[in-house]
């Protein structure tokens, strides 16, 4: 039987519309089906840890990214299977998963697929999928709220970015990666990614892979000229940024982060902390995996 867990709000009410359409597709091809539907966030992630105590087969989450973090961090190590249906703003795992961007195309192209695992990430006690952030990208986070009225996309993102420039100030930290030196950074932003995409497919983490073992981090340090980060915008679309000079660019399989009082993007959560530890799950989640993402 396949569990459908659904965010109604999640795409300006994308994923509740989709929902009657995924129906009908299952009952035309005779699949089981039965569907909750959210009423209050974390509600994704106490379903999905009750579908795991009951030996669930397999979930399918009708929603955005913020929506798979719960999911993700409710089925992390288990033999649940999960399938996503892309119906957030952004949609930003699912294009890490190579999925078909209709939503209805991507569940049946998973529905057809042979299983397999991907990675995830860990940061202290919450789970993420696809890519982690401090800095200027947690800034533009909060700006992009308020423009997700202008619809999905690259586009409320990019409003964010042009209103954070008007709010950021580098953060001073100290990072090691896997356990070694501690070096103390003015960071622009730090980047760590399972995934590659975020703000509706803006490279954050270009060479990232979901099922690599390794976690990317690119660390920009230095930069503290709003003039500089605008111009560097358009390097941060298209990936390129993780070539510059004052880009530090690491794999690996654990980091930690020492910054008192600033806040973590996971996913697109807001996680406030001071010590921020890092660590990869290696196939820690069973998905399908269709030709386009094996």
């Amino acid at each position: 039987m396949l569990t459908l867990v659904v965010n109604p709000i999640a795409g300006n009410g994308l994923a509740q519309r989709t929902h009657e359409r995924v129906r009908a597709l299952l009952e035309s091809r005779g699949i089981e089906y039965r569907s909750f539907v959210t009423q209050a966030p974390g509600d994704a992630e106490a379903l999905c840890r009750d579908f795991v105590r009951e030996g669930a087969e397999a979930v399918a989450v009708l929603g955005g990214d913020g929506t798979l973090n719960e999911v993700v961090n409710g089925l992390a190590l288990s033999d649940v299977t999960c399938l996503l249906v892309p119906c957030g703003t952004g949609n930003d795992f699912a294009k890490a998963m190579r999925l078909p961007k209709e939503p209805l195309a991507a569940l049946e192209a998973q529905l057809s697929a042979a299983p397999g695992r991907i990675d995830l990430g860990r940061m202290n006690d919450h789970v993420f999928a696809n890519v982690s952030g401090i800095g200027f990208d947690v800034e533009v986070l909060r700006q992009t709220v308020r423009f997700k009225r202008l619809g999905r996309g690259i586009l409320p993102y990019l409003c964010g970015v042009i209103a954070a420039l008007f709010r950021f100030s580098p953060l001073c930290a100290r990072v090691s990666f896997d356990g070694g030196l501690e070096t103390d950074m003015r960071l622009t932003i730090l980047s760590i990614g399972n995934g590659q995409y975020i703000g509706g497919g803006m490279k954050a983490v270009p060479d990232a892979v979901i099922d690599d073992g390794l976690l990317d981090a690119i660390a920009v340090d230095g930069i503290d000229s709003r003039l500089k980060i605008a111009t560097l915008l358009p390097r941060f679309i298209s990936g390129t940024h993780a070539r510059l000079p004052l880009a530090h660019v690491t794999r690996c399989k654990a980091l930690t982060i020492h910054c008192p009082g600033m806040t973590v993007n996971l996913d697109g959560e807001l996680i406030p902390c001071d010590v921020a530890k890092f660590v990869l799950l290696e196939n820690a989640l069973r998905v399908r995996k269709c030709a386009q993402n094996a």
